[in-house]
């Protein structure tokens, strides 16, 4: 009975390590995109993030369509992730690469 709990268990890790979205709803990821830039990362939905970059005020950016990880696009930010990295664009400038931090560091 036991080793049947352990394997369900096993398989529900599994199956959520299939979903992309950032974080989980209530849940917040950090990253670190060097140069003292960091990003707060909340998923509002599957549809939306919010994401804030140091002290700027947060957006609200909506999913688009990705060929793998996560994408969201709005007319002036970017932020796509996959794994353990991140893409971060606002406006024209060059996008920032990204690397997912456990502990946030001065946000």
């Amino acid at each position: 009975m036991k080793i049947g709990i352990v394997v369900a268990a096993a398989g529900a890790l599994a199956l959520a390590g299939c979903n992309e979205q950032v974080g989980g709803p209530g849940a917040s990821t950090y990253y670190d995109c060097g140069n003292g830039t960091r990003l707060k990362v909340d998923t509002v939905a599957a549809d939306s993030v919010i994401v804030q970059m140091n002290d700027n005020p947060p957006v609200t950016i909506p999913a688009d369509k990705s060929a793998s990880g996560a994408k969201y696009m709005s007319p002036t930010h970017q932020f796509w992730s996959k794994g353990d990295e991140a893409t971060w664009t606002v406006g024209r400038m060059m996008p920032m690469t990204c690397k997912k931090v456990m502990v946030p560091r001065g946000m």
